[in-house]
């Protein structure tokens, strides 16, 4: 699955005592259009699953090219006594959510949980997308492909006249 090349969200929530607390994920797809549906995957029995567990709402942050730093950040090995601090980093809170969320990214989603499906050492978090927060300035994605963060390139093929690709 490395060759897959893939987008670089941040997932963030607040832990069980009410901390934000974010994470690094590439496995994420749109799911349904009525209601409006995305979903994530999750490591079972990392501190993130534990908060999405009990979360009343998270966020997903699409990251641009310029955020590398949050995604190694968010990323890192962590031990259950470490606390994320966000301070380096342009963030919001969501309005429907209070979840935070990171500003200089494409675009952030605000899910309110919808369900969590255990899936082999994993599970798939499915949150129902309450709001789009619009104060989001990043212009290019950043991707990640064969264990390593890169960007969109050159764009080899227009759009035909029908509007496809």
């Amino acid at each position: 699955m490395a060759s897959l090349a893939t987008g670089v969200c941040v997932l963030s929530t607040r832990d069980v005592v009410g901390r934000d607390c974010g994470l690094t994920v590439t496995s994420v797809a749109s799911l349904s259009l009525h209601p409006p549906l995305c979903l994530v995957a999750v490591r079972r029995g990392g501190f993130l699953h534990d908060a999405l567990e009990v979360a009343d709402g998270w966020a997903l942050t699409i990251l641009a090219e310029q955020q590398v730093d949050l995604a190694r950040y968010a990323a890192r090995h962590r031990y259950p006594s470490d606390v994320d601090d966000f301070a380096a980093f342009r963030t919001n809170r969501g309005e429907a959510t209070g979840t935070l969320y990171f500003t200089d990214g494409l675009a952030a989603l605000e899910c309110r949980p919808f369900s969590l499906v255990p899936a082999g050492d994993h599970s798939i978090a499915v949150g129902e997308v309450v709001a789009m927060p619009a104060d989001c300035t990043g212009t290019d994605p950043l991707l990640y492909h064969r264990r390593a963060y890169r960007g969109i390139g050159a764009k080899i093929a227009p759009r035909d006249e029908t509007g496809r690709r």
